[in-house]
């Protein structure tokens, strides 16, 4: 197997990387999956939204694209406009996901798809499945307000917030069956995929102690993998190699809340996270290992401690290389989050922190980023001492949106109302949830063929993310801010 390599500090990025199932990606840029809101209500087929987008970026020369998490279960939705993958694969949705599998192929890998050379570069398309778990929540998670979530264990998301939000938006779940699981395990089989096992999905529930207490053989305590080793192991029996498998993990599930804090505690996650890792190796079934954090209930991860990502993925990495005797197809590190300059990912890769980099917001601002990469790159070679650099940020600027709220006395009045009826304080998840709307929202303009446009605010976007939504449900809504109201007044 070959990688880059790391220590030639410019262009690592753009070298060919080949996986252990023997596919050669062109470079080690993955246009990572996001969330992209673009599904009909409730749940559904990728649509003209989807192929329109991902066309754009199958024109960009990434090393691998993925989808935004596919739902394997249409009642476990996360907010309410994912892909699902249908209990019944009709002729309908084959023809869909065909469709969208297509538009992420570059035009000149159209062809010959069955009998390709896998040792021939090329863009690798991947569908990311994933299972909401306590995560769905009530109503847009495609469930009636009485019919509770699957969970490993019965603990309700968010059991330890005093926000009514976490109360009146996701229910406690029901802890699942061993036939519950089986039918889970069913449900993950698909063509291409990357496991999603982070963030505080159904996948991550089972592994992290915060969230499965079970006593059986998918206990958090003493067989967390259980589970997403039967599914890997379903997928291998009927999708060998030259199949890629990659399966995504996220920190935040193995720190608990003011663990980065506490030295002794955060120690302790690293390594039984990096010992999850080493045995996923030993599994000799998977490509990749994305490395990922942040989950409803820890959202600061979302936008903070990357160093933190960094240091885990390079001993992640040095753990994984360390059993290579006994693996010699050990699977990759996939860094995702932060990932928002050419300098940034360049360093990551150069500093052997690394294998793959995920980069999902900057591919929003530019679809095309690996192709301005290998110009930048190419004109400096050429002895253009900023490589053609102007050119190259006319078609691509680093700006990041400005979503600040501005202090006036009816911003104040309405957070202090919010605070009132219990729906505040979460500032950071609000934080966190505008700055989703606004690439939700930025991925649907770019789909209809619309500009960048950095003026859109964090209320605006949030609004026009939403609205479609809240027509939909207006009357529900009413009902809880009812119950917010009753509930705040039976206090008192």
């Amino acid at each position: 197997m070959s990688t880059s390599n790391h220590h030639d500090s410019r262009q690592s990025a753009l070298r060919p990387v080949t996986l252990p199932s023997g596919q050669v990606m062109p470079n080690a840029l993955v246009k990572a999956a996001m969330y992209e809101h673009m599904a009909s209500l409730f749940g559904g087929l990728p649509n003209a939204n989807h192929f329109a987008l991902y066309s754009l970026w199958s024109q960009g020369g990434w090393g691998m694209i993925m989808t935004g998490n596919v739902q394997v279960s249409q009642d476990h939705l996360t907010l309410g406009r994912d892909m699902v993958v249908p209990k019944t694969v009709t002729s309908d949705a084959l023809r869909s996901y065909t469709a969208l599998a297509s538009a992420m192929r570059p035009a000149s890998e159209q062809d010959n798809q069955e009998g390709h050379d896998v040792s021939k570069p090329r863009t690798l398309v991947i569908m990311q499945l994933s299972h909401a778990g306590r995560q769905s929540p009530i109503i847009l998670g495609g469930r009636l307000p009485l019919t509770p979530p699957f969970a490993p264990s019965a603990l309700r998301i968010g059991r330890n917030e005093h926000s009514l939000v976490y109360k009146i938006g996701f229910q406690a779940p029901r802890a699942m069956s061993v036939q519950d699981i089986d039918h889970v395990v069913d449900r993950f089989g698909f063509d291409g995929v990357e496991l999603h096992a982070s963030h505080g999905y159904l996948l991550a529930q089972f592994i992290s102690p915060k969230s499965n207490i079970r006593d059986d053989a998918y206990g958090a305590r003493h067989a967390p993998l259980h589970l997403l080793q039967r599914i890997a192991s379903s997928i291998r029996k009927v999708l060998p190699r030259p199949f890629v498998l990659g399966i995504k993990l996220s920190s935040s599930d193995y720190v608990g809340a003011g663990s980065l804090y506490n030295a002794q505690a955060e120690e302790e996650a690293k390594n039984r996270a990096l010992a999850h890792i080493v045995d996923i190796a030993h599994w000799d079934m998977v490509d990749f290992i994305e490395i990922s954090g942040g989950d409803y209930e820890n959202p600061e991860f979302l936008t903070s401690r990357q160093a933190f990502f960094a240091r885990f993925a390079r001993q992640a990495r040095d753990a994984i290389h360390a059993q290579a005797s006994s693996s010699p197809r050990h699977p990759l590190v996939l860094l995702t989050g932060g990932m928002r300059s050419p300098e940034v990912f360049e360093d990551a890769l150069s500093q052997g922190h690394t294998d793959l980099v995920g980069i999902g917001r900057a591919s929003v601002l530019a679809p095309k980023l690996p192709l301005l990469l290998r110009k930048l790159y190419s004109g400096r070679a050429a002895g253009d001492l900023d490589g053609g650099s102007d050119e190259v940020a006319r078609e691509f600027s680093f700006q990041q949106p400005t979503l600040s709220y501005s202090d006036t006395p009816l911003i104040r009045a309405a957070v202090s109302i919010l605070r009132w009826l219990g729906i505040l304080p979460l500032p950071t998840l609000i934080g966190a949830g505008a700055a989703i709307a606004w690439y939700v929202v930025t991925m649907s303009r770019t789909s209809r063929g619309s500009g960048i446009n950095y003026q859109m605010g964090g209320i605006r976007v949030i609004l026009t993310m939403w609205i479609p939504e809240l027509r939909a449900i207006a009357p529900l809504f009413s009902c809880c801010l009812a119950i917010c109201f009753y509930s705040r007044f039976q206090w008192w």
